[in-house]
């Protein structure tokens, strides 16, 4: 199952809420998400995501400020994907999807990923590239992110894993480490934009076929 809460759910209860500021902030971040998710530039996204991080307090809870900045992040590397590598069917990008890992005559497991690349079966994704998205990245996050990949690649080596953050809050060291368990880490933000590179990466990816991108 997909994501069932996305970033213009939260938007839009600022919208429909009782306080006049909450629902003045829900318009200004409605209109600066509708121009991200037209442009994909990442200078759009990154004015709405400080918009959040500005707001933090007419927001509202942790939880809803947390999950909310995290969704849009993931939203934007799923858009970014989904626009820039046409790839074709029965091959897709996913967003917040369960991907099947493990399958026996014991029964099955499945695992949740940001995002993955696969095919669909049976309500699952087959994946080939599976991804996780982080606005900051710190020990924690890493942990969490490096025990799933582990749990993956040691039922399905072939399946490249891939990390992608905004903000780094961890020791330089630590990220070089798990680079051993991860199969490419990149970061997306204003000082060191590396989505080109991610692109590239998933390019390169051997099982996936690509439509001709139209022409502008």
């Amino acid at each position: 199952m997909a994501r069932i809460k996305k970033p213009i759910d939260y938007i839009n209860e600022l919208c429909r809420s009782g306080d006049s500021n909450k629902r003045l902030l829900g318009r200004s971040l409605q209109s600066s998400y509708e121009r991200w998710t037209q442009t994909l530039a990442f200078s759009d996204f990154y004015d709405f995501m400080n918009l959040i991080r500005d707001r933090k307090a007419e927001i509202g809870s942790a939880q809803f400020f947390g999950k909310f900045r995290a969704y849009a992040f993931e939203e934007y590397i799923f858009r970014l994907l989904q626009k820039d590598l046409p790839i074709r069917e029965p091959m897709k990008v996913s967003w917040g999807e369960k991907c099947m890992v493990w399958s026996g005559s014991g029964g099955s497991y499945a695992m949740e990923f940001d995002i993955s690349i696969g095919k669909h079966k049976n309500n699952l994704i087959e994946p080939v590239i599976a991804i996780e998205v982080k606005v900051e990245l710190d020990s924690a996050r890493l942990k969490t992110a490096l025990g799933s990949f582990a749990i993956l690649k040691s039922l399905k080596p072939e399946v490249k894993g891939i990390l992608v953050y905004m903000i780094k809050e961890l020791n330089e060291n630590f990220l070089k480490l798990a680079e051993n368990w991860i199969d490419a880490t990149f970061q997306i933000s204003p000082e060191n934009n590396q989505t080109e590179s991610l692109l590239r990466f998933i390019r390169a990816e051997g099982t996936l076929n690509f439509n001709p991108k139209p022409s502008i």
